[in-house]
């Protein structure tokens, strides 16, 4: 790439540098004039950066292209693009706690170019940015996607700043960050039909944190989708900022789906409480619409106007909105503002009073409340826990480096601010279930709002000690498996993060999650041997919209499992094994369950299970409901009973009758599980005849038994069949039964 860069700049005839198909390594290449003729890069081949931030040669950039007059690139198609692989880096983000945040190399860097026109390339899974634009004049972004989980921290998708004339339309955009943003020197900006999700919105902003910050002007934001997001469209400036001016702002047409702020003006901008007092910011925000906002929003506060009491908005219109909230009455709030107000205003404008000023970040160090490395440190959390949730302000538990041990404890809201634990230490709990305090739980965190517990390298694991109570266990013999504690109950939370904690030899249940609403489970490692009755991964019960995502998970029994009442969750990137699986159920236990939808798992890696995938509903059960039930990417190794509905299920000979099932399940499917199985029945779909399965559909399945010819067997159902199927789909006699 550099040799060819070399040349074409070199050369006073236009140029073309042509990627064939294929993927290709690249390091940092910085692709820099004046260049003497104008170049194109046509892209049907794809790159893939360094996973490692340490081999990048430039240590802030993968791709930098800089001082360059008419430039073209195109991304052609099945071309064009640029995988920065930066999982390895998301891990070593220390910008919450620094508050620095350019320790990482952006994807693209494109730096003072002029007539330029990037279209069709696609940015992916950068280490921090994926694209900077700075000192550009007339340059065209077009067509372009840009992709990174949304727990990727840092990774806006375009920031723009001290440029002119830059135009963005047509692009997907999903990041950990911004999907859009303008920094300071932005102008005459148009951001047009933009898909944005997830990620935080489109931001004009943060602004006023360094002195002498150029004017932001001439921004327009239009024709937008806007989908579950923190925010929607919102311009923010710091507290105790500097001076600085953003005017002629204008967001028009835009289409919001379960985002949090829809629109927001938030001049008391202090992330991780990083700002250094707490005066009004100084930035005169002036000349700004909001018009023909329509859509639904995830929190209560529809509109925010937070404007400054030492430089109050000026000439700030709203028209046309339609928002509503799910959860009750939307609410409209300004402060430090008297918008101008056309057409339809819901929630009614400026409707409800606004909150006071946000306050900075307070810090509790339970070594400073008295704990020690390798003595009990019980009443130091929780003297630091009654502390931080009684602080207006965010506030941060610090466990340092060290091995505590720790009883029972009790985090219970609700919380008067955020909270956020970091963790570089780690935990024992008794090995004695008689000395526990709490006779079912460890951890227990219960009725908080935006809670973080974030697990730093080399800490944050909680060790259970369980090897004594597993020798309790009674289960099997009494059916009753609540005798023992679980690792942790996560009770009644709401946008709640947890991530890089491992939870070791629980008692029990490893974790438990009831009652929860937005609760993301990331990086999470989850180990006991696999005769540790009942020690099941994660357990989600009566809970609405949770990710479990990229975690380790082996015990003695399901890796995750979903009881009643699991609404809207998503499973990726799971490491299962040993244990008992993956399993929705068991179901119809009890009276008046609350049914199961929306549940897909998907991209996980399955091996030396006695279960693959499977939903289980108990004999003789009561009426329940399990509906909207996906398996899909699912990989297994040495596994038994790849693929599982078991309407059938009586463990330990437990249910007192032989009476068919009455859970009804239906449109569930199952798509492209491959592998080996330890039994030769690889799909077995043992539906109740009293209830028999709808809707089932198995696609492109490929299973084999080592111990010879694999069989699939289906009773009460009639699945849809597409795809591969190996075995034959539905080709042996189902065993008989109620």
């Amino acid at each position: 790439m550099m040799t060819a860069w070399k040349d074409a700049c070199a050369s006073t005839a236009p140029s073309k540098i042509v990627v064939p198909s294929g993927t290709y390594m690249m390091n940092s290449v910085n692709l820099a004039g004046p260049c003497k003729g104008k170049v194109t890069i046509e892209l049907a081949g794809n790159f893939k950066a360094p996973a490692d931030p340490s081999q990048m040669k430039d240590k802030n950039t993968w791709v930098k292209f800089e001082h360059v007059d008419g430039l073209t690139v195109t991304g052609l198609k099945g071309g064009g693009s640029f995988d920065g692989q930066g999982q390895t880096a998301w891990k070593q983000n220390n910008c919450a706690k620094t508050g620095t945040c350019d320790n990482l190399p952006y994807n693209f860097r494109f730096n003072f170019l002029n007539d330029a026109k990037i279209s069709g390339i696609s940015s992916l899974n950068s280490k921090l940015y994926h694209m900077g634009v700075l000192g550009c004049k007339k340059l065209t972004l077009y067509d372009i996607t840009i992709q990174a989980p949304a727990n990727s921290l840092n990774t806006d998708g375009i920031h723009i700043g001290r440029s002119e004339g830059i135009n963005v339309t047509k692009a997907t955009i999903g990041t950990g960050d911004d999907c859009v943003s303008m920094g300071d020197g932005a102008k005459q900006v148009h951001v047009e039909s933009i898909t944005c999700g997830p990620g935080h919105g489109i931001s004009i902003g943060s602004l006023g944190r360094y002195p002498n910050e150029a004017p932001v002007t001439g921004v327009t934001i239009k024709n937008c989708k806007i989908s579950n997001t923190d925010n929607g469209v919102r311009i923010k400036s710091w507290l105790a900022s500097y001076e600085a001016i953003a005017s002629d702002l204008h967001f028009e047409d835009i289409t919001v789906e379960n985002v949090g702020n829809p629109i927001l003006v938030d001049q008391e901008y202090c992330p991780y409480g990083h700002c250094k007092a707490k005066t009004p910011s100084k930035v005169k925000i002036s000349n700004i619409s909001f018009k023909n906002v329509r859509g639904t929003t995830s929190t209560k506060e529809a509109v925010k106007l937070l404007c400054s009491s030492g430089s109050p908005c000026e000439k700030v219109e709203l028209a046309d909105i339609d928002l509503t909230f799910k959860g009750g009455a939307a609410v409209s709030m300004c402060k430090n503002v008297k918008p101008i107000i056309t057409g339809k205003q819901n929630p009614k404008a400026c409707g409800a009073p606004a909150p006071a000023v946000v306050k900075c970040l307070t810090v509790f160090d339970i070594t400073k409340l008295g704990a020690k490395p390798n003595a009990d440190a019980t009443q130091a959390m929780m003297a630091a826990w009654k502390d931080a949730c009684a602080s207006t302000a965010p506030s941060k538990i610090v466990v340092p480096a060290g091995t505590y041990m720790m009883n029972s404890v009790s985090f219970v809201g609700p919380c008067k601010g955020p909270i956020t634990m970091e963790l570089a230490g780690n935990f024992k709990a008794p090995a004695d279930p008689g000395q526990m305090k709490d006779k079912n739980t460890w951890v227990k965190f219960e009725h908080v709002n935006g809670l973080t517990v974030n697990g730093l390298k080399g800490g944050g694991s909680f060790d259970g000690q369980g090897q004594t109570a597993w020798k309790q266990n009674n289960c099997a013999k009494t059916g009753t498996c609540d005798n023992l504690p679980y690792n942790f109950r996560f009770n009644f939370l709401n946008d709640a993060k947890i991530s890089g904690i491992s939870s070791l030899n629980s008692k029990l249940y490893h974790m438990g999650v009831l009652g929860c609403k937005k609760l993301t489970l990331y990086d999470i490692i989850i180990e006991a041997p696999a005769n540790s009755l009942n020690t099941d991964g994660i357990h989600i019960g009566r809970s609405e919209s949770i990710n479990v995502t990229k975690a380790k998970i082996g015990t003695g029994d399901d890796c995750v499992s979903m009881g009643d009442g699991a609404k809207q969750v998503h499973v990726e990137s799971i490491t299962c094994g040993p244990g008992h699986g993956i399993s929705i159920g068991s179901l119809g236990r009890y009276p008046n369950e609350a049914p199961v939808t929306g549940v897909t798992i998907k991209n996980c890696k399955i091996s030396n299970t006695d279960n693959g995938v499977r939903i289980k509903s108990w004999l003789n059960s009561y009426e329940a409901i399990a509906s909207d039930l996906h398996f899909e990417d699912i990989t297994v190794e040495n596994v038994g009973n790849p693929i599982l509905v078991d309407q059938e299920y009586c463990p330990y000979n437990h249910c007192k009758a032989k009476t068919p099932s009455k859970v009804k399940i239906s449109n569930i499917s199952f798509k492209n599980v491959r592998g080996t199985s330890s039994t030769k029945e690889v799909v077995k779909l043992l539906c109740s005849s009293g209830s028999p399965c709808q809707k089932v559909e198995l696609a492109d399945i490929d299973l084999t038994f080592k111990g010879g010819a694999a069989v699939s067997m289906c009773k009460n159902v009639k699945p849809i069949i597409t795809g591969k199927q190996n075995p034959k789909a539905c080709g042996a006699p189902a065993p008989p039964g109620p």
